[in-house]
């Protein structure tokens, strides 16, 4: 009787801990007043390993720019337009609200039922989930304030999705970042 009550509040400590942190991370990232950080985005798909910087704009869960070198997306809702900055063209599409990826990730947008560990670190805490209808798993690492430092995803053996967050900092300078660069062709996938 007495192990089944240990065993009980364990449980559900572990999920109010579970639930605290992400909390305490979504919070640190949909500020009303936005956020923005540097991002280095490490994938290894088919052997083969791609490197991205990008400079990362966000407000609330609803609005988000992401900077690249060759590139700009802005996420709106469930519309993404992604301007190419060589060609000047400009691809709206749609995001399917049922898959988890970059986007999620990086918006802190998962679902506390995944979560499946919770590390308590010296300087940070490590948040550990798994997706089982992808089979997906990985992480997020933030700071004891709640600021990301650390994302991983995997996806299948051997390939994944890393993203190393650093200069974050809460509030925007202005709404400009949303706004789209001058176009010359557009490309409308979003149905």
């Amino acid at each position: 009787m007495l192990s089944t009550l240990f065993l009980s509040l364990t449980l559900l400590f572990s999920a109010f801990s579970y639930n605290a942190w992400l909390e305490k991370f979504r919070t640190s990232l949909h500020q009303p007043k936005g956020v923005q950080f540097s991002i280095t985005i490490t994938q290894n798909e088919l052997n083969t390993i791609s490197l991205t910087s990008a400079f990362v704009e966000m407000q609330d869960s609803s609005k988000m720019a992401i900077d690249m070198e060759k590139e700009v997306i802005i996420v709106i809702g469930d519309t993404i337009k992604t301007f190419n900055k060589i060609t000047k063209q400009l691809i709206i599409d749609k995001i399917i609200s049922s898959e988890f990826g970059l986007f999620t990730l990086i918006k802190g947008n998962i679902n506390h039922s995944y979560l499946t560990k919770t590390n308590l670190m010296k300087e940070h805490v490590r948040l550990d989930f798994k997706i089982d209808e992808y089979d997906y798993s990985g992480f997020f690492e933030i700071r004891k304030d709640g600021t990301p430092q650390k994302m991983h995803l995997s996806y299948a053996q051997d390939q994944y999705i890393k993203i190393d967050v650093s200069n974050f900092k809460a509030g925007l300078k202005n709404n400009e970042s949303f706004a789209l660069p001058l176009y010359e062709e557009v490309i409308d996938l979003y149905e």
